[in-house]
């Protein structure tokens, strides 16, 4: 299979100055007014682009979609068909996090009834947890690049290795922790105990 490397690069360039520049909504720009469906729908692929438009097959975010993550009890029910900052920082969540986890996975770890106070909490940690990581990850992913963009170096599919490879673990380490989670919460002395001590 031959790759094109400085395609590769100018790509990967551009993809990590597009990565660099997103970010998540911040709780206060979610709409203060309860929103209908289509308005979600919207909202949420303008949120969620993180490939230019021209790379965009398909939006990230339908109504069956939502439809089935209430059903499934993953998001809270809308209110008279309406949607809140509450359901958008849960979808922005889920939608990323299934990405790398499953949906019973994400309800153990999200469950669709916490206050609205906690959903705003764990909604900013996660909004930091995006900018904190960004950094880190482009310097990985050029420093794996590195050698195979070189003129003699390796093929880009060992690129395209490394990088699955690496996706993998991480995939496994956060089914890992999502696993202590659980079993944290059949034991809540001990989840309290390790939490007071951070």
């Amino acid at each position: 299979m031959f790759f094109d490397k400085e395609l590769v690069r100018a790509n990967l360039l551009r993809w990590e100055s597009t990565l660099q520049e997103y970010a998540l909504p911040t709780w206060d720009q979610f709409p203060a007014l309860p929103l209908y469906m289509d308005q979600v729908i919207f909202l949420m692929n303008e949120y969620l682009t993180l490939l230019p438009d021209d790379r965009q097959e398909e939006k990230q975010v339908t109504p069956a979609m939502i439809n089935n993550y209430v059903k499934l009890k993953i998001i809270p029910p809308p209110v008279k068909k309406r949607y809140s900052r509450v359901h958008l920082a849960y979808l922005v969540m889920v939608c990323v996090l299934k990405l790398t986890m499953n949906t019973a996975e994400i309800k153990k770890l999200l469950p669709a009834d916490l206050p609205e106070e906690t959903v705003k909490d764990i909604y900013a940690a996660f909004g930091h947890a995006t900018q904190d990581i960004k950094g880190g990850f482009c310097q990985s992913v050029r420093a794996m690049a590195q050698p195979v963009l070189e003129q003699d170096g390796p093929p880009v599919t060992w690129l395209i290795f490394r990088t699955a490879v690496a996706a993998n673990l991480f995939k496994q380490a956060t089914q890992q922790l999502v696993s202590l989670r659980q079993e944290a919460n059949k034991k809540p002395t001990l989840e309290s105990e390790s939490t007071s001590s951070l």
